[in-house]
């Protein structure tokens, strides 16, 4: 009944009355000048929490949420929380996990946690490997996915966890109990690292069903693809829904969105294990209780901070699974009641009466006991309202960083005391002569007049907020004269005068991390453009002679022209103009070869992809025609101009062709043709490169941008994967997909100027 809507009125008006008698029974107190005991002075604690999915996914926030609320309520001392997201569901690459290692060795060089929890075991290999260097001796607390992998965890002293265990294949033989007709069962998931890592374990565990369904493998596709494959689902399917962080394309998901979006294209029915799901249009199945599994988490977490070794407490499953369907989905198929397995809980009936008016009964019984109990009640709750009020102050003087609290004209009324310090050593700009009782406004305003614009969108924040027009928001804010980089967090106080929390959290580590990563970029990408030139240093040498030999025989020509006894000055003065002609083109080669070598900082210009396409294909035509092959241009006229750096776009233009002729250099002679088209693309502009070889990634095209993937015996494997770095860069994106004739199209669509400048 926890999701009854009459239950949680109930219980709201339940409060409603209590506040009520709370404000007598603190008259009453008053007069009797009731005490308030103090807290006792209890030992403060520490958990370091780390997770990879988005924290506000409703799994995760299940898990984390129940963790946080198990251990406040068993530790008898404070607690403080920090909850880390690495995101490794979306972007598990070897350069990604050494930032992420170095950002986490800068951020938590000076800090202590007294229990780490690691929310998956990717996420442990991470853990491990700072602790080893941050935090010797740490215990932490694993969550694995299966029984395979939490035991497979190496043995150590201080290291133990719990599994989830996914009953697949329990949940799809009740579904058939259910459905006795199906024929076929359909597989939904994702296509990230992690959930590709999932799919074969998935198959695995319902392979003894092969003899009685057929399954149908939806795992990885596209989202529009599996629109289209969900909604042709005949009458005798069902669907097993697991997790989807990102499809075929690489567009990436939170949460339950492709699961609601999905669920809108069949009628089919939908089981699942994970129990966020229930509620939102799935008929049910063996569901894994994410809070269960979160106070699982506290518990041993609890017992680790009490000082217990984690060497006593066993790696084992959690307790955390149970049988539960939806009533509204079992009448939406025509599902009694009595099919379901013994044990079956069934959510969301329509109340009885009973549920309907049971406020009311309660509410009458209330009012009758209400004289008797109302003295003892309200004496409570005043001791409750004391014991919160000092656990919120031990609460504030605990949070890391700046914290503050603003009253409605934004003025400082309380602050943490980071804040409150004396001394103000870590006080920066205009935060320096901020103080409680003084105008956190009035300081920022003061700095944006003198012309500190970093200030005036702190400014535009908290204002924002102050009147309501944000529930909140965040901003980055530059220090120019200690060069230091700030993030400002505003919330609004959902209080009756108004005000808003500000917190503010030095992330110059963070900002010099990102900083260097894109120099490293830029580096790598240099190096990329010097290797490709390197490769058309025929090509550049070709073009080169052409100008050069018609130079040398203008030159002679001349010669002879002018030693003539009549000398013939208007020959030998076209002679002239044809040598200044090829040397102008000679030096344009020059430049164009200068240009891609050239290493600097990024210039952001108007360009012209037909001109750069046009500019690389002469390039690569000498290397085209030692190869046999063909370059053909299909370039679109009237093509929208885009913004960013030529060089990088050339750079990009040069691998794409480079590749394509490598593809086709196999091919029989009359076979080996590159086409280069541009055009439009629903207000962005496209370029793409065609070729007529083979391919070299098998059914997956994704492969090809992956770093260090190569088919030729002497490729980095780089270049491709610089050229999306590239393309992202410039707001746009670069994807590969298999050309109807058997070759590859690789295709960069980026904003028009018109599309940029409506962005801006």
């Amino acid at each position: 009944m926890e999701h009854d809507p009459h239950v949680r009125g109930w219980r709201a008006g339940s409060v409603r009355l209590c506040s009520a008698l709370s404000l007598l029974l603190a008259t009453l107190s008053i007069v009797l000048g009731a005490p308030t005991p103090a807290l006792a002075d209890e030992a403060p604690a520490s958990v370091l929490v780390f997770v990879s999915d988005d924290s506000t996914a409703p799994a995760m926030s299940a898990i984390t949420g129940e963790l946080r609320q198990a251990v406040q309520a068993g530790w008898s001392g404070p607690v403080t929380f920090k909850l880390e997201y690495i995101d490794l569901s979306w972007f598990d690459t070897p350069d990604y996990a050494r930032e992420l290692r170095r950002f986490y060795r800068v951020k938590y060089s000076s800090y202590h946690p007294g229990v780490i929890v690691a929310l998956r075991l990717d996420v442990l290999r991470v853990v491990l490997d700072l602790r080893r260097e941050l935090w010797p001796g740490v215990p932490v607390v694993f969550l694995a996915e299966d029984q395979g992998a939490a035991l497979a965890v190496p043995a150590a002293p201080d290291v133990t966890g719990i599994w989830i265990e996914f009953a697949w294949l329990r949940t799809t033989e009740t579904a058939l109990r259910l459905f006795p007709d199906t024929r076929e069962i359909a597989i939904v998931m994702g296509a990230s690292p992690w959930e590709r890592a999932r799919r074969a374990g998935l198959a695995s565990e319902l392979s003894p069903l092969a003899d009685r369904v057929a399954l149908l493998d939806l795992a990885g596709l596209p989202l529009a693809e599996l629109d289209r494959r969900l909604a042709t689902l005949p009458e005798d399917t069902l669907v097993l829904f697991d997790t989807f962080y990102m499809d075929g394309n690489g567009q990436r998901f939170v949460g339950l969105q492709v699961f609601e979006r999905v669920r809108a294209h069949t009628q089919r029915p939908f089981f699942s294990v994970h129990g966020v799901g229930l509620g939102k249009g799935l008929v049910g199945g063996v569901m894994v209780d994410y809070g269960r599994v979160g106070r699982d988490l506290g518990g041993m977490t609890l017992r680790l901070l009490g000082g217990e070794p984690a060497s006593s407490i066993p790696i084992r499953a959690a307790d955390a699974t149970e049988l539960a369907f939806d009533a509204r989905e079992l009448a939406r198929f025509k599902i009694p009641e009595d099919r379901l397995p013994p044990g079956a809980e069934v959510r969301f009936r329509m109340p009885s009466l009973w549920d309907l008016y049971r406020r009311w009964a309660v509410g009458a019984a209330a009012v009758v006991t209400l004289q008797a109990t109302l003295i003892a009640g309200l004496i409570i709750e005043r001791r409750r309202r004391g014991r919160a009020q000092v656990m919120g102050d031990a609460v504030l003087a605990s949070m890391a960083g700046f914290v503050a609290i603003l009253d409605q004209a934004g003025v400082l009324r309380r602050a943490n005391q980071g804040w409150s310090q004396p001394s103000r050593e870590d006080a920066w700009g205009p935060l320096a002569g901020v103080t409680e009782g003084r105008s956190y406004l009035e300081a920022f305003r003061q700095a944006a007049a003198a012309g500190d614009a970093g200030a005036a969108r702190v400014v535009e924040l908290v204002e924002g907020v102050l009147a309501g027009r944000d529930g909140e928001g965040t901003v980055e804010y530059h220090h120019v004269a200690t060069e230091r980089w700030i993030e400002v967090r505003a919330r609004r106080l959902s209080l009756g005068g108004g005000g808003a929390v500000v917190s503010q959290f030095d992330v110059t580590g963070r900002r010099r991390a990102e900083n260097e990563a894109r120099a490293s970029l830029s580096a790598l990408s240099h190096l990329n453009r010097v290797a490709a030139m390197g490769e058309l240093a025929s090509s550049i040498a070709h073009e080169l002679n052409q100008p050069l030999s018609a130079i040398l025989t203008n030159a002679q020509a001349t010669e002879i022209l002018l030693g003539r006894g009549a000398p013939d000055v208007a020959g030998a003065s076209a002679a002239l103009a044809e040598i200044v002609t090829d040397a102008r083109r000679a030096g344009q080669v020059v430049r164009r070869t200068r240009a891609l070598m050239k290493k600097g900082e990024v210039q952001i210009e108007r360009c012209d992809l037909n001109e750069a396409a046009r500019e690389v294909a002469r390039l690569a035509g000498n290397d085209a025609l030692l190869r046999g092959a063909t370059i053909v241009l299909d370039l679109a006229p009237d093509l929208p101009a885009v913004r960013g750096d030529a060089v990088q776009l050339q750079q990009v233009a040069l691998n794409l062709m480079s590749n394509a002729l490598d593809a086709v250099s196999e091919r029989p002679h009359g076979g080996r043709r590159v086409i280069v088209r541009t055009a439009r693309a629903g207000g962005r502009v496209a370029l793409a490169v065609e070729d007529s070889g083979e391919g070299g990634a098998g059914d997956d095209p994704e492969r090809f941008f992956e770093p260090f993937f190569t088919t030729k015996p002497a490729g980095l494997g780089l270049g491709l994967s610089i050229s999306r770095s590239i393309a992202a860069a410039h707001g746009g994106r670069l994807c590969a997909e298999r050309a109807p004739g058997g070759g590859v199209v690789v295709r960069l669509e980026l904003p028009g100027e018109a599309e940029d400048e409506e962005e801006r």
